[in-house]
């Protein structure tokens, strides 16, 4: 009975085909930071907004709005919407659980093969220093079961509440929320995306943060725990970001993307966006995009990771099967890597099949861009549909492009039960021009990677390219110290290290009580710098212990106030 409440309340919320659904138990209160269903995610220089449907970067408070502001404050904005579509087959017919404009999920989750929810599914929002006084703090406990992260003082593997710290560790804001796709009244046609089949039956734990460190105060991360909760297989499991990417102005940009970096990006197709007016920009526009830090993961007697397994666009109207997916078949060949009708991308030089489509440098004209093939504007793309023309090619126009960033295979089978991780960065730069904001963009990402590498610890730099020989824990400097001192280690590469233990490293004091965790992540081998701030710690002799597949040295230090 509870059930059948719920899916009639949500097919009366959902009546209009074209409103955007919403649920209506998600607490808004008089929060300013709660509106419309959609939560404010702004830990640091970027701005902007979590809808409860899966939507992010768009601001649904009035219509046809951005949501991606950048410089926070500034009313400029990058990026108009994003969410992560998933598309499979099931049974040999293809669902999809579509989110690019309004959505297919709602808060909630599946109970015994059945989508419900209650008032406890819905945004929980924790910003450094917050306490008890803050209920989403207070009530973190009830989402941990369904994936909200926490970090565990105590190391016990237990969320203790008034123990542990809720949210990513380190993070300056931390939003979680658990949806699905499993009421039948969230999918529609009108998504944007082609929705509208039967659910899948997905279970999505949502966890976004960001740093205010200045390192990392342009990029936002987010993480995606997705399980199949349904009684059927997915087969050909493909899942990508859908992102109608706005710089400033809506129709002057180009897309790209780097291999190496798994990174797709829009910037703006001349120097000048705009009148430089808030939204746009003006001279010198960024360039934003996305990583795939963490892909899908196929399973099975060859199992491997998979990261961005393909980058395209949509939104040409001057390419027929470069347009919008209005069916869910276009929306799946999207989710694929192929145009709308199912032909593949070729490159303009080779006239070879491609997955990922403009992968040069457009700073310095090399490779593939949307300026021309090395250069050459008239070797930009070829308009090929099914029986169309595969060898001619044309140049590209700039325009209101978005683009798809995927990972997936033919090959990806996700069981019931199954789970698979995403994981995704986006960030802005601004360089001195707009080709090289690209540049920019991308030595932004080597840091976004450095972190993600790194177990997102904060606070440590690998110091040396070089490999250690040995592992070595060196004396804190300066010492005695007050309030901050650095303590240093090499890693090194060793038949006894699995390249999956944990590089551990905690602060006692004279007593032997553990007072600070300062690494506890996997690293790489090399040499490592951790700063200590013992601002909240009283005189006198502490010591710091470094821990690794067996590897253990202790040094002392002393906090002289």
């Amino acid at each position: 009975m509870k059930n059948l409440i719920a899916i009639l309340l949500i097919w009366v919320i959902s009546i209009s085909a074209f409103s955007k659904p919403r649920i209506s138990f998600s607490q808004i209160s008089d929060n300013p930071d709660y509106i419309q269903n959609q939560v404010l995610f702004n830990p640091n220089n970027i701005y902007t907004w979590i809808q409860n449907t899966g939507v992010f970067n768009q601001d649904i408070r009035t219509n046809n709005t951005p949501g991606f502001m950048w410089p926070s404050g500034s009313s400029r904005f990058a990026i108009f919407t994003t969410g992560l579509s998933i598309g499979a087959k099931v049974n040999d017919s293809i669902r999809l659980a579509s989110c690019s404009y309004k959505g297919e999920y709602w808060p909630g989750y599946i109970n015994n093969g059945s989508p419900d929810s209650n008032s406890y599914f819905k945004f929980y929002k924790i910003t450094r220093g917050d306490g008890p006084s803050n209920p989403d703090w207070l009530n973190w406990y009830r989402m941990v079961p369904y994936g909200a992260p926490y970090y565990d003082v105590n190391n016990n593997g237990v969320y203790d509440q008034g123990i542990d710290t809720p949210g990513v560790k380190n993070a300056q804001q931390t939003i979680f929320i658990c949806m699905t796709d499993g009421f039948p009244g969230s999918h529609n046609q009108s998504e944007g995306f082609s929705g509208g089949t039967r659910p899948l039956f997905a279970e999505m734990h949502l966890t976004a943060w960001g740093y205010s460190k200045t390192a990392y105060s342009d990029m936002q991360f987010f993480r995606y725990e997705i399980i199949n909760k349904g009684s059927n297989i997915w087969d050909s499991t493909y899942m990508a970001f859908i992102t109608d990417a706005d710089v400033g102005d809506a129709v002057d940009d180009f897309v790209g993307c780097d291999t190496a970096r798994h990174l797709g990006y829009a910037y703006n197709a001349d120097n000048q966006d705009g009148t430089g007016n808030p939204p746009s920009y003006g001279a010198n526009p960024p360039a934003v995009g996305m990583i795939m830090l963490k892909g899908v993961h196929i399973k099975g007697s060859n199992p491997f990771d998979l990261n961005m397994t393909s980058f395209t666009y949509f939104g040409a109207p001057w390419v027929l099967c470069e347009t919008d997916a209005n069916q869910p078949l276009s929306a799946y060949y999207f989710l694929k890597g192929r145009k709308n009708d199912g032909s593949y991308w070729r490159h303009p030089n080779t006239k070879e099949k491609v997955f990922k489509v403009y992968t040069g440098n457009p700073e310095n004209n090399e490779g593939w861009t949307e300026f021309g093939y090395n250069g050459n504007p008239n070797m930009g793309q070829i308009r090929n549909c099914i029986g169309g023309d595969t060898i001619t090619t044309y140049p590209c126009n700039p325009g209101d492009m978005k683009y798809i960033l995927g990972t997936g295979s033919s090959k990806l089978i996700v069981s019931p039960g199954d789970t698979q991780k995403i994981i995704m960065c986006q960030l802005i730069a601004r360089g001195t021009s707009n080709v090289n904001s690209v540049t920019k963009l991308k030595q932004l990402a080597d840091a976004a990677w450095s972190l993600y590498n790194n177990n997102f610890v904060i606070g440590i730099e690998n110091i040396s390219t070089e490999v250690p020989a040995a592992f070595s824990l060196y004396q804190n400097y300066p010492n005695p110290f007050n309030p901050v001192t650095k303590i240093r280690f090499d890693i090194p590469t060793d038949s006894r290290l699995s390249g999956n233990d944990n590089v551990v490293l905690k602060v006692y004091d004279i007593l032997g009580k553990e007072v600070e965790t300062l690494v506890n992540g996997k690293l790489q081998p090399g040499t490592y710098e951790v700063t200590w701030d013992a601002s909240g710690f009283g005189s006198g002799v502490y010591f710091y212990r470094c821990l690794v597949s067996g590897f253990s040295e202790t040094k002392k230090m002393v906090v002289l106030k």
